[in-house]
């Protein structure tokens, strides 16, 4: 599922462009970031939004660098939840908590059966376009 974040507009001069990206724990404790998009006027610091495709269950991170005040730079944490709402776990240190609390965890069924329903009606929808 895609999920989009809408982002306020910023002074560019102090802030970078805002990010946002899935992070995954299993391979290291730092974790490996895969980065979505966003898209805005970085130029003039207007609004934009932010992008990344994401299953329920994926931790997210999503931030924006502070030039003036890099303690300022750190990024916040959310889980997926099934109905694509990004539900907050506070700061990195409790991200990797919640990885080792859930990583040998079932996956969620419905969740999985929802999503696969999802992607099916797409591709109808796209043979549908193709063969029209």
């Amino acid at each position: 599922m895609e999920i989009r974040i809408e982002t306020a507009s910023y002074n560019q001069r102090r802030y970078g462009k805002p990010w946002i990206a899935i992070v995954d724990f299993s391979e290291s404790t730092k974790g490996d970031f895969s980065w979505g998009d966003w898209t805005g006027d970085h130029y003039n610091g207007g609004e934009g939004v932010l992008s990344i495709n994401a299953t329920p269950g994926d931790i997210i991170a999503k931030g924006q660098k502070d030039n003036r005040q890099p303690k300022n730079s750190a990024p916040d944490f959310f889980v997926v939840a099934p109905n694509g709402k990004l539900d907050p776990l506070g700061d990195k240190g409790a991200a990797y908590k919640y990885y080792l609390e859930h990583k040998d965890a079932a996956p969620n069924l419905d969740s999985l059966r929802q999503e696969r329903a999802t992607l099916l009606a797409r591709i109808a929808e796209i043979d549908a376009i193709i063969n029209a």
